[in-house]
C-alpha cells in the first residue's frame, strides 16, 4: 500500500513527503484490528489532504492586502505612508492595529487614531505580526464542531506571547521575537484544517485519544501519518509565510526534527507546555508530555532559573485569557 503526499509551490519547501509504508506506527495501526472501513477512511484523509493543499481550491486564503504588505515591508525604501495606504484597505486589520498601538504594552502619552501613527509607534516587525494574526483569524472564521473558538485562540495567543518572551530572555538574536510570536500564535493552525475539512476523521482521532490517553498529536501520526503541526506547516508554506513560522509550527511537538530553527521550535514547545499547565490549553489536545520546568531546560534555560521565569510569565498567560479573536 502506498499513498503519497506531494506538494508543489512553497509547501514543497518543507521535506514532508509521506508514504504509508514508510510510517512504522501508521503501518502497525493499519494492520491492527481496526476495521477495513477505518483503514479506507484514513487513506481517504491522506489523499484528501494532498488534494486540498495541492489545489488549494477550498483552502482559506490570506487577504491580498497581506501579500502586498509583505512586499512593501521588505522594501527598505518604503515609507510609512506606503505601508499605511495598504493597511487602510482592510478595516479589520486597521482596527486591530490601532487597538495594538493603544494597548498598555505600546501606549504613549497620546491616543493613536491613524494607521500612519500606529505604524510609527509599533514598528515594522510588530505591524507585520499583527496583520498576519488578523488575516489568519479572518480566514478561518469560527472553528468546526470539534474545537471551541474562544479556547483555541486564547490558547494560541498565550503561546505566542510566552514564546516571544522566552525568545527575548534567551537573547539569541535572529530570528526577531515578533517572528517567534507569529509561529507561537499559529502553532495549532493545523487543528483548524483537520477540524474543518476532515471532521469525521478528526473525530475518530479524538475518540482514540480519549480511549488511550496521552497527547492527540501522537494519535494523529498513527492515524494520519502526520500530526497537526506538520499539516499547519504545509498550510503556512502555501500562504508563503516566513520559514521560521513554517518550521516552528510544523515541529512544535518534535523540535528535534527541525533543520533550520530547532531552538525556536523548542521555545514554542515550551510555551505550549507552560500555557497548558496554567489551564490555558486546548482540552482536545490531551496531556503534555513534559513538565514546564523540563520544557524550559530543553529550550535552553538553566534549571535554577526556571521558577523565576515561570512566575514572570503568569501576567502574559492571564492577558491571553481575555483574547478576542474577532
Amino acid at each position: 500500500m502506498e499513498v503519497v503526499l506531494r506538494f508543489s509551490g512553497p509547501a514543497a519547501d518543507i521535506p514532508m513527503t509521506r508514504r504509508v509504508q514508510d510510517r512504522p506506527r501508521l503501518g502497525r495501526w493499519l494492520r491492527s484490528k481496526r476495521g477495513p472501513e477505518v483503514v479506507r477512511q484514513v487513506i481517504s484523509l491522506i489523499q484528501g489532504l494532498n488534494e486540498l493543499l495541492e489545489t488549494a481550491t477550498d483552502l482559506p486564503t490570506l487577504p491580498e492586502v497581506v501579500f502586498k504588505l509583505h512586499a512593501v515591508l521588505d522594501n527598505e525604501c518604503a515609507s510609512g505612508e506606503d505601508i499605511a495606504a495598504i493597511i487602510e484597505r482592510d478595516p479589520a486589520i486597521t482596527t486591530r492595529l490601532l487597538r495594538a498601538a493603544n494597548s498598555a504594552m505600546f501606549a504613549g502619552n497620546a491616543e493613536i487614531s491613524s494607521v500612519h501613527n500606529a505604524v510609527a509607534r509599533l514598528g515594522i516587525r510588530q505591524v507585520r505580526a499583527v496583520c498576519i494574526v488578523v488575516a489568519v483569524v479572518k480566514s478561518f472564521g469560527t472553528c468546526g464542531s470539534g474545537l471551541n473558538h474562544q479556547e483555541f485562540w486564547s490558547h494560541s495567543f498565550g503561546v505566542g506571547l510566552v514564546a516571544r518572551k522566552l525568545w527575548s530572555l534567551l537573547d539569541r538574536g535572529l530570528p526577531d521575537p515578533e517572528e517567534v510570536y507569529v509561529g507561537g500564535l499559529l502553532h495549532d493552525v493545523g487543528l483548524l484544517i483537520l477540524d474543518q475539512y476532515f471532521s469525521n476523521e478528526f473525530a475518530e482521532c479524538s475518540t482514540v485519544r480519549g480511549e488511550r490517553g496521552g497527547p492527540i498529536w501522537k494519535v494523529e501520526e498513527e492515524l494520519f501519518g502526520m500530526d497537526h503541526g506538520e499539516v499547519g506547516g504545509l498550510l503556512l508554506g502555501r500562504w508563503r509565510l516566513p520559514a521560521v513560522a513554517r518550521e516552528s509550527v510544523a515541529h512544535h511537538h518534535h523540535p528535534a526534527g527541525a533543520t533550520e530553527f530547532p531552538e525556536v521550535c523548542r521555545v514554542v514547545n515550551a510555551a505550549e507546555v507552560i500555557c497548558t499547565a496554567r489551564d490555558l490549553g486546548v482540552p482536545l489536545e490531551g496531556e503534555m508530555e513534559l513538565e514546564p520546568e523540563t520544557a524550559l531546560v530543553a529550550a535552553g534555560f538553566s534549571e535554577a532559573d526556571t521558577q523565576g521565569i515561570l512566575d514572570s510569565l503568569v501576567p502574559l498567560v492571564e492577558q491571553a485569557r481575555g483574547f478576542a479573536a474577532v
